[in-house]
């Protein structure tokens, strides 16, 4: 009998054992397993989120747009209110979408301003509050970029409204020489330069114009006691305002070789 009982007590321990590590894979399986899966899974999904957050960062950066902001003449029916355009190009890779156009602290919501690549388009008028003396305008995009006008702020006194100075920037590819630079609207003289001394190096000259017209530019360089017009002189230059082109600027270049001559 004494024996029987040791044996029973050695298959019960043995029992036991096999019971517990069971119960330790058990709960290896039910508890500690999903557990590494979720937390795999939360690893990849905040990898993933990662990978949108850079890639919705990079378009936001690679979207390029330039606008003007520009007033149009008062409309003797409406009196009380400025009418501001828009055009806007957008000279980036991507598509942008416009969702609201900022004047001073007001907000103009639009709808379905959707700009392609290297397209350019005019919003719709804004009708703005003309007791104001000067307006900050810009631009916010569908995703978070905020530009602003090109053309600066507009400011309003006197009766009149003022926008960036027009101008005519001549520009002499030149290694050594004097030249005259006469810019000329019909036969009236708008802007002259003579070069008091021999220059050396690239010649750049800028001509302040009052109006948006056809200027022509005459170059001539001073060979011994001559004055010889340069071969791409004379250069007709029109300036638009606004410009077409949001690119263009009020400032229109133009270059000319100071070293070819007419012959």
């Amino acid at each position: 009998m004494y024996t029987t009982s040791i044996l029973y007590r050695r298959r019960r321990r043995g029992t036991s054992t096999v019971l517990g590590t069971l119960i330790f894979v058990g709960i290896m399986f039910t508890a500690v397993i999903p557990m590494l899966l979720v937390m795999n899974q939360a690893d990849t999904i905040h990898e993933i989120r990662k990978v949108e957050v850079g890639r919705l960062e990079e378009e936001k950066a690679s979207e390029k747009i330039s606008f003007y902001a520009y007033l149009l003449e008062e409309d003797p029916l409406d009196p009380i209110n400025d009418k501001i355009n828009l055009r806007i190009k957008n000279y980036g890779s991507i598509p942008v979408k416009i969702v609201s156009v900022w004047i001073n602290d007001e907000k103009y919501p639009q709808e379905d301003v959707n700009i392609k690549s290297m397209e350019t388009k005019s919003l719709d008028t804004l009708i703005v509050d003309q007791v104001l003396s000067s307006y900050i305008v810009k631009v916010i995009t569908e995703k978070g970029n905020v530009f602003t006008s090109r053309s600066g702020n507009l400011y309003y006194s006197g009766g009149i409204w003022y926008t960036p100075s027009l101008g005519i920037s001549v520009h002499i590819i030149n290694t050594k020489g004097k030249y005259e630079i006469t810019v000329t609207k019909g036969t009236e003289t708008v802007g002259y330069y003579e070069s008091q001394f021999t220059e050396w190096g690239e010649v750049i000259n800028t001509f302040r114009v009052d109006d948006p017209d056809s200027y022509t530019v005459t170059i001539k360089k001073l060979v011994g006691n001559d004055l010889i017009e340069l071969f791409d002189s004379p250069v007709v230059v029109l300036i638009s305002w606004p410009p077409e082109n949001p690119d263009d600027g009020p400032i229109s270049h133009i270059y000319v070789d100071g070293n070819t001559l007419k012959t």
